[in-house]
């Protein structure tokens, strides 16, 4: 006599494999959706703090030659800024450097009058005048002549404003926008504009 073994065949039924596949795009669309908006999110952060990053830049090249200059005056506009500096090197040409060649490129040594606001510190008759401008999405700073840019926009950000008030005063007040471009569903728009702003001290002048 044989014994017959019944085998039971188990398997999914084809709603429930539907119901899986289903399940398992919804998911995965989800976290590719989710991705990619965060990377988008991360591109933006980055972008934003890398133009706050040129904003501190351009307060810090405006601060050192503030404070190093004699007059300081802002075009009409608000979009240029310039500066007219004391020679504080001795340059090819001047007096001293043709006196003796050798002086080229050293500090030149200033005479200090007594005033009732203080002292005066002097460096002669001869200047040099530095200019910021706006020139399409960057900012240039030239020295006689010599340009350097010293904040270039890589990611659509305009500088809105550059302004120093207070001409020929002993202090100036810098502020510097910044307006970010977000890109959203591939349209560009405008961000909430940031701000810094800075107060200088021109050294070279006195209340008095």
């Amino acid at each position: 006599m044989k014994i017959s073994h019944q085998r039971k065949v188990t398997g999914f039924t084809l709603g429930e494999v539907m119901i899986a596949l289903s399940l398992s795009s919804v998911i995965l669309a989800a976290s590719i959706t989710s991705s990619v908006a965060l990377q988008r999110s991360f591109n933006a952060i980055d972008k934003y703090f890398a133009t706050h990053m040129q904003q501190i830049r351009i307060i810090d090249y405006m601060n050192r030659d503030v404070k190093r200059g004699l007059i300081v005056t802002t075009s009409v506009d608000l979009q240029t800024v310039t500066v007219t500096l004391p020679n504080y090197l001795i340059k090819q040409g001047d007096p001293e450097a043709i006196a003796n060649p050798a002086l080229v490129g050293t500090p030149r040594t200033p005479t200090i009058t007594n005033t009732p606001s203080g002292q005066q510190v002097n460096y002669g008759s001869t200047t040099s005048t530095v200019a910021y401008s706006i020139s399409g999405m960057s900012i240039l700073r030239t020295e006689d002549g010599v340009v350097t840019t010293i904040a270039a926009s890589t990611d659509q950000l305009v500088p809105k404003t550059t302004d120093v008030e207070l001409a020929n005063t002993e202090y100036a007040k810098t502020s510097v926008t910044f307006t970010p471009m977000f890109a959203c569903a591939g349209s560009v728009a405008n961000g909430s504009g940031t701000s810094i702003y800075s107060t200088s001290y021109l050294r070279n002048r006195r209340r008095g």
